[in-house]
C-alpha cells in the first residue's frame, strides 16, 4: 500500500466502520466468534457478508481496510473517497474547504495568503463560538468559554487537490457507544462544538442564498445572526479570499458526525467565489452600518409614562419612554421598569431631571426599544 493511501486512510477506526456499517444496511453477525475479525451481513441480502478487522493494532488492518472501502464503494455506488470521508465522520464533525486559485493548480500558494487562510478559519470557529455563547451581529471581545471551545478544534489532515484544509471536532466518544446505538431512545443533547460547526455551515449556507438572490441581505441582517453569519465571521472568510485581485474558489463541505445524525448522508457543499465574497463583504458592512441589538448606557428625559396589563394579566407593565441622542439623531426609546424603579422615572419626569439608563437596546424596528435594563438612575 503507498504511502499516500495509508496517509488517507490515518483516522478511520474498527468503531467508525461498524458505525458506518449499521446506518447502511448492515448488522453484526454473532454467529461468527472471533476477537480478531467482526463479521456483518446485508440486511437485504443475509448470505452477502464481510469481514471487517476488529482491532486497528492488526498488522495488515490497512490493507483490509482499503479492501472493504473498494468492496462498499462498488456495492453504495459512491467513490471511494466518499466512503473514506463517511468512515472518518463517524463520531466527528468536519469542515472542508477546498481552495482554488491558478496557483494553487500548480502545487503552491504563497505563504502569507496561506496564512490568512488559516488566520481565517481559526477566526471563524472562534467567533462562532462566541455567537453560540451570545447571539449578536457583532462580538466586540472575545468570551473565555468560546476559547475554550476552540481549542477542542484541530487541523486535520490535508488532502492532495487544489489545497485541501480540514477542521476536525470530536462531537460524540467512542467508548460510549450505547449512547449513540439507532435503537437506544432519544438522541443525547448536541454537544457544544457540534453547535458551532452548524452555526458555520448555516453562515455559508445563507451567503450562498444572498449570492444566488434567494434573499435580500437587509431582510437577511434581521435574523440571520441568530444561528447564522455575523459581522465577525464575515470577516474570518473574507480572509479565504486573496488580497489582490486574482480569482479564486473555494469549494466548502460540511460533515456532520453519523454518531449524531443517526444517518449516513453526503456533505452540505457550497462553492464561494469572487461573487460570494462580494456579499461576505456588504454583509458584514450592513451589520457594522446598523447594529441591530446593542448594549448602551443612555442619558435623557422621560417624556411618557403608562401602565398597561402584562402579557399574563396579574401585574400592570411599567412603561418609560426614553427621549436621548443615539447614533448622532434625537430618539424616543421605550423601556419597561420594576414599581420602584417607575417610582424614580415618574419623579424625573415630574422634576424634569435627566436620568441615565443602562442594558440592551432592540433597533430591529421602526420603534426601538430596550430588552433588558440593568441600571436605571436619575442625575
Amino acid at each position: 500500500m503507498n504511502s499516500y493511501l495509508l496517509r488517507n486512510l490515518s483516522g478511520i477506526t474498527s468503531a467508525s466502520i461498524e458505525k458506518y456499517l449499521l446506518f447502511t444496511g448492515w448488522v453484526r453477525d454473532d454467529t461468527f466468534n472471533s476477537t480478531r475479525m467482526w463479521v456483518f451481513k446485508s440486511k437485504s441480502d443475509p448470505e452477502f457478508k464481510i469481514a471487517v478487522p476488529a482491532s486497528e493494532k492488526a498488522t495488515d488492518f490497512y490493507p483490509q481496510v482499503y479492501n472493504l472501502i473498494q468492496t462498499l464503494s462498488v456495492v453504495d455506488g459512491k467513490t471511494e473517497q466518499e466512503i473514506i470521508d463517511s468512515l472518518k465522520s463517524a463520531y466527528t464533525d468536519r469542515l472542508q474547504f477546498r481552495i482554488i486559485t491558478e496557483e494553487s493548480q500548480g502545487g503552491k500558494l504563497p505563504l502569507d495568503y496561506a496564512a490568512r487562510c488559516l488566520e481565517g478559519l481559526k477566526d471563524l470557529v472562534l467567533y462562532a463560538a462566541c455567537a453560540e455563547e451570545n447571539a449578536k451581529p457583532i462580538c466586540a471581545r472575545t468570551y473565555n468559554s468560546a476559547k475554550r471551545a476552540l481549542e477542542k478544534f484541530q487541523f486535520g489532515q490535508t488532502q492532495i487537490g487544489s489545497f485541501i484544509i480540514n477542521i476536525d471536532v470530536q462531537v460524540a466518544d467512542e467508548e460510549n457507544e450505547q449512547l449513540y446505538l439507532i435503537d437506544a431512545g432519544a438522541p443525547p443533547d448536541e454537544p457544544p462544538e457540534h453547535k458551532i460547526i452548524k452555526r458555520i455551515g448555516t453562515a455559508i449556507t445563507q451567503v450562498d442564498g444572498v449570492a444566488n438572490r434567494q434573499i435580500k441581505i437587509g431582510d437577511l441582517i434581521e435574523n440571520a445572526y441568530r444561528d447564522g453569519i455575523t459581522a465577525n465571521m464575515c470577516d474570518a472568510l473574507s480572509k479565504l479570499k486573496p488580497e489582490n485581485t486574482e480569482d479564486v474558489t473555494v469549494e466548502t463541505s460540511v460533515y456532520y458526525a453519523e454518531a449524531l445524525t443517526q444517518t449516513v448522508s453526503p456533505p452540505k457543499v457550497f462553492t464561494l467565489d469572487n461573487s460570494h465574497f462580494l456579499f461576505i463583504d456588504e454583509i458584514s458592512k450592513r451589520y457594522k452600518d446598523c447594529t441591530l441589538v446593542e448594549d448602551v448606557t443612555l442619558k435623557g428625559t422621560i417624556k411618557m409614562l403608562s401602565k398597561s396589563p402584562s402579557a399574563g394579566g396579574d401585574e400592570e407593565e411599567n412603561t418609560v419612554r426614553l427621549l436621548t441622542k443615539i447614533d448622532g439623531q434625537m430618539r424616543s426609546i421605550s423601556l419597561h421598569l420594576p414599581p420602584d424603579k417607575h417610582a424614580l422615572a415618574c419623579n424625573a419626569y415630574r422634576d424634569d431631571k435627566e436620568v441615565c439608563i443602562s442594558g440592551t437596546i432592540d433597533k430591529s424596528g421602526k420603534y426601538w426599544f430596550f430588552t433588558e435594563v440593568t441600571e436605571f438612575t436619575v442625575i
